[in-house]
């Protein structure tokens, strides 16, 4: 038995396929219950190893690892049995004659991963595991080699699961390769039958249904915003035409190497976000000349931009260049208020805003917290991710309501 003709004897379904396929190194996979992800997982384990890469696969409940052990030992039941791999039951793992190895391990404790080593980790149900287990022992591992990462889950309402797959969405529309995501509900595993699924589902809410079946994301108690799609849209082609002689605003919250420069620009009297400009990696002295060109274009009436860190220096470059431009200092108090005021006019349908799919994930992942030390709310984008178009649409709103009078 060769390994090629291991790898042959594993068919998948079109959705499992495409995963299977993807060269990223960071995959993201939101699946329903029942939806073949414990399957998928266990065709690529074997896959992997059979080209002589060391795969760990940790999942939190023991029933799981258990079915995933179960698969991986069926998968390869022919190349035990011609001596090409063998199978240790003590330790779950089985071990390739090429150095291929892979091993189950449940990891509700992400402690129980440390010490082990791998160039192909893959976390099951990681919505239902501990963030640690990836941030603090399954990074590191992957450092040195370069290594590869599935997280594998259904979904919980909004956690670190929600908050990946959504920093998924973000590399991918950043033209960034090495991630990729994934969504596929239970009904796309054409061996599920209707009357499987019923039985499924018949003790479940229509929340729960949504959420373990049709594998959407339920909100959490953390998000901050509300009703974004519903507030979208497409603006004109001739968006300028159409709203010119109209009073702009043009906001600017600043980014360079490591964050995005957002630049919202809007139409104060129709109260519709006209134009949602993202740029990273351009220095200063360009971004300074882009939004010149930018005022003499669109020629808002006002211009506000954010004045922290390299906020000021851009400010005062731009006023001695003849761009009147306002300050705004981001303080919690000054942010908890514009924060409030761009998720009161989505919530009340008061503005309208490009459909901008980076910009729309922005507002999905945003997240409020309390501080264990103040006792007060905080916002932010959750680690990883961007709030750079939420600032700068939170300026518009505020600017074109009312103005900055404190």
């Amino acid at each position: 038995m060769t390994t090629k003709k291991i790898r042959q004897r594993i068919p998948l379904q079109p959705h499992q396929r495409a995963i299977a396929n993807s060269p990223a190194k960071r995959i993201v996979v939101c699946a329903g219950r029942r939806g073949g992800k414990t399957y998928l997982a266990a065709a690529k384990a074997v896959q992997a190893a059979s080209v002589g890469r060391r795969v760990l696969y940790a999942t939190p409940v023991n029933d799981q690892a258990t079915a995933f052990w179960e698969r991986a030992c069926a998968m390869t039941a022919a190349a035990v049995s011609y001596r090409q791999v063998t199978r240790h039951e003590m330790t779950r793992s089985l071990e390739f004659a090429g150095g291929g190895r892979i091993r189950c391990k449940t990891a509700h404790d992400p402690d129980t991963m440390r010490g082990d080593y791998a160039d192909f980790l893959i976390l099951d149900e990681y919505a239902y595991m501990k963030p640690e287990a990836w941030e603090q022992v399954g990074a590191p591992m992957l450092l040195d080699n370069n290594g590869d990462a599935w997280f594998i889950s259904t979904p919980t309402p909004l956690n670190h699961f929600y908050h990946l797959y959504l920093r998924a969405q973000q590399e991918e529309l950043a033209g960034n390769k090495r991630w990729a995501s994934f969504h596929f509900n239970s009904r796309a595993n054409k061996y599920l039958s209707e009357e499987a699924l019923a039985e499924l589902t018949k003790d479940m809410s229509a929340q729960d249904v949504k959420q373990e079946i049709d594998a959407e994301f339920i909100p959490g108690e953390g998000r901050v915003f509300t009703n974004i799609l519903e507030a979208m849209y497409e603006p004109e082609d001739d968006v300028h035409n159409v709203h010119s002689g109209h009073p702009k605003s043009l906001t600017i919250d600043w980014g360079q190497k490591q964050d995005f420069t957002a630049i919202s620009i809007g139409c104060k009297q129709c109260h519709k976000e006209l134009k949602l400009i993202r740029w990273k990696g351009i220095d200063y002295p360009e971004q300074q000349r882009r939004i010149k060109a930018l005022r003499d274009h669109w020629k808002p009436e006002t211009i506000y931009a954010e004045s922290n860190s390299m906020g000021l220096p851009n400010i005062q470059a731009l006023q001695a260049g003849g761009v009147e431009v306002q300050a705004f200092d981001t303080t919690s108090q000054s942010k908890r208020q514009i924060i409030q005021g761009l998720k009161l006019a989505l919530e009340r349908g008061e503005w309208k805003f490009v459909n901008d799919p980076a910009g729309t994930l922005e507002l999905e992942g945003y997240e409020a917290s309390v501080s264990k030390t103040t006792g007060q709310v905080q916002y932010s984008a959750p680690s990883g991710m961007h709030d750079d178009s939420v600032i700068a649409r939170a300026l518009l709103v505020y600017s074109g309501n009312s103005g900055f009078g404190w």
